[in-house]
C-alpha cells in the first residue's frame, strides 16, 4: 500500500530536506489522497479547511506558502486521480521511520466491506 502512495507523491515527499520535512510532505500527500477521494463538489472546501489547519499549525507562513500548499495539493489530487483513480481506500495515517540507516515509508489503508 505504501508503494501506491510513494507512486502518486514520492517526487513530492522527497522534496523534504530531513526525515521531519518528509514526513511533512508525506502528511499533506496523505490529506490530497483523502481529499481525491471526495465528490469533486466538495473537494474545494475541504482543500479550504485543509489550508485554515496548516495556517493555524504554521503561523509563520504567509499567503504565497498558502498558495503555493494549495497548487501542491491540487497537483497530488491529480496525481492520484491519473495514477490510481480506482483505488478508493481512505488513508488512516503514513509514518517515515529510520530502520538500519534507511527510510521506510508506512501507510495505513481504511479497510473496506465489500
Amino acid at each position: 500500500m505504501s508503494e501506491m502512495v510513494l507512486q502518486f507523491a514520492g517526487d513530492y515527499i522527497g522534496m523534504g530536506e530531513t526525515t521531519e520535512e518528509r514526513q511533512n510532505y508525506l502528511n499533506s500527500a496523505c490529506s490530497a489522497w483523502n481529499i481525491a477521494l471526495l465528490p469533486l463538489k466538495n473537494r474545494n472546501k475541504a482543500i479550504k479547511k485543509y489550508l485554515k489547519a496548516y495556517k493555524r499549525y504554521n503561523p509563520y507562513i504567509d499567503d504565497e506558502d498558502c498558495k503555493a500548499m494549495q497548487e501542491n495539493l491540487e497537483k497530488l489530487i491529480a496525481e492520484k486521480e491519473r495514477l490510481l483513480p480506482d483505488e478508493s481506500r481512505r488513508i488512516l495515517g503514513g509514518k517515515i521511520q529510520v530502520k538500519s540507516g534507511q527510510e521506510h515509508v508506512t501507510v495505513l489503508f481504511a479497510t473496506t466491506k465489500k
